[in-house]
């Protein structure tokens, strides 16, 4: 019997923010030694040779459809998505049905998570017009999901005094308040102007960057009144990302996320695709595609996190109007930054940082976005020079499509590893019946 449970040998590191060819010793779910001499006495070794060892991807924004709508996604698919992307932990938004809302409800959720989740976790809570009691008795949470513009379930905001009792009790309790940012009375008025139009063109028209920067100004308002760590999710505009540097500069807390599906589409996709790119925010122009690459490599992004939302794919090809909006995107997202990084566009090292340590800093997860002794043994293996075609039947997820199909890549995920257990190797899921793998994460405490 060996004195580690597994090691990982010959693999180049993401270390105290450098590469370094190094060996991982892993004993009970944790990373105890990093050597530079090959480990020899563990019960598996791993031979990472060629591949780079990254601490596993932690994505701050994704939707996995539980409870409510388990036919789009549920946890078992959900995770097994999860870790074909090299992900190992997620934060999950509160839109379900029923809307996550109260501590009772948050409460079944855990425990209907807790039996199926393969990966660690943690949850948004939502904040609807008449739940400030709620937000005063919420626990370990990552924060509060405050919808400014009606998206996918119901949970639209849009009584003053409600954001106010909100943004108050955020700051008295010490909790982030994460923001989708778009107002709700421009998109219902650019809605009726165009109701008569019916191409995916026009979700452009009726979620424009008017209706960001209106959101995200109401949303810093309220912040600054009361103090209040801010997060803003999805940006998709050149303006808006604007507007929340000016608001950092000012000394606000405030922090944002950058979404592959705006560094990756522009509005000329929308008129290709349809409404396959039907996503809240809408898709903008290309000036703002690349202004949010520029911002990305300015360090005027905080993270990276995929809004996940996956629905099925023939309620994505029906009529405008009543297609859902969302993308499934986590099976795709670092291969989506590897190969970015491998066409400099940006240096690998933010990639790394943006997705792990970053987003663990953020939402305060401890143990967890390093590879570090005393650290989860969270670990993604991945072969930077591999290259593959996106392919809808290789994808995990219940709504089994990606917009990104048929695009070729660099860099792939060959295995995913939870506090030292193999969950993913080279396309296979290895289901563990080790409950320890995984974990209902403490998040978000900024005491």
């Amino acid at each position: 019997m060996g004195s580690y449970e597994l090691a990982l040998n010959n693999g180049k590191l993401f270390f105290n923010n450098s590469f370094i060819d190094a060996n991982i010793a892993v004993l009970d779910g944790r990373i105890a030694e990093i050597k530079k001499v090959e480990i020899q006495d563990a019960e598996q070794i791993i031979d990472c040779k060629g591949k780079l060892i990254l601490p596993g991807i932690i994505d701050a924004h994704v939707h996995f459809r539980v409870p409510g709508n388990e036919k789009k996604e549920d946890w078992v698919s959900g995770s097994k998505a999860a870790l074909h992307g090299g992900v190992t932990t997620v934060l999950d938004m509160p839109n379900n049905n029923p809307a996550i809302t109260t501590a009772d409800l948050l409460e079944q959720k855990r425990k209907l998570v807790e039996k199926d989740s393969l990966i660690n976790y943690g949850f948004h809570f939502g904040v609807s017009n008449g739940n400030s009691r709620e937000l005063k008795n919420a626990r370990n949470i990552a924060s509060f999901k405050l919808y400014l513009g009606s998206t996918t379930g119901n949970l639209l905001v849009n009584d003053d005094s409600a954001l106010e009792k909100c943004f108050e009790i955020a700051s008295l309790k010490s909790k982030m308040i994460a923001v989708h940012a778009e107002d709700e009375k421009i998109i219902l008025q650019n809605a009726k102007k165009f109701q008569n139009e019916s191409n995916a063109k026009v979700h452009n028209k009726i979620r424009t960057v008017e209706a960001e920067l209106e959101a995200i100004k109401k949303a810093i308002s309220f912040a600054k009144q009361f103090k209040t760590r801010l997060h803003i999710c999805h940006v998709s505009s050149k303006e808006s990302l604007f507007l929340i540097q000016e608001a950092k500069k000012s000394g606000l807390h405030i922090s944002c996320e950058a979404t592959p599906t705006y560094l990756f589409f522009d509005e000329s996709d929308v008129g290709k695709k349809g409404c396959l790119l039907k996503v809240n925010p809408s898709i903008k122009t290309e000036k703002d595609r690349k202004a949010l690459w520029f911002g990305l490599n300015t360090s005027q992004f905080d993270i990276i996190a995929t809004d996940h939302a996956p629905h099925l794919l023939e309620e994505k090809q029906q009529d405008y109007w009543k297609v859902p909006s969302g993308i499934p995107g986590i099976e795709t997202s670092l291969s989506l930054m590897l190969d970015a990084s491998e066409k400099r566009l940006i240096q690998l090292e933010k990639v790394i940082k943006l997705m792990t340590e970053n987003p663990a800093a953020l939402f305060k997860i401890k143990n967890k976005g390093k590879i570090e002794k005393g650290y989860d043994a969270d670990l993604v293996v991945v072969d930077l020079k591999k290259e593959f075609v996106v392919k809808n039947d290789e994808l995990f997820s219940k709504s089994a499509w990606t917009p990104f199909e048929g695009l070729k890549l660099k860099g792939k995920v060959e295995k995913t590893l939870v506090k030292g257990s193999l969950l993913f190797d080279n396309g296979d899921i290895i289901i563990n019946k080790n409950k320890e793998s995984k974990a209902n994460l403490e998040v978000g405490y900024y005491g």
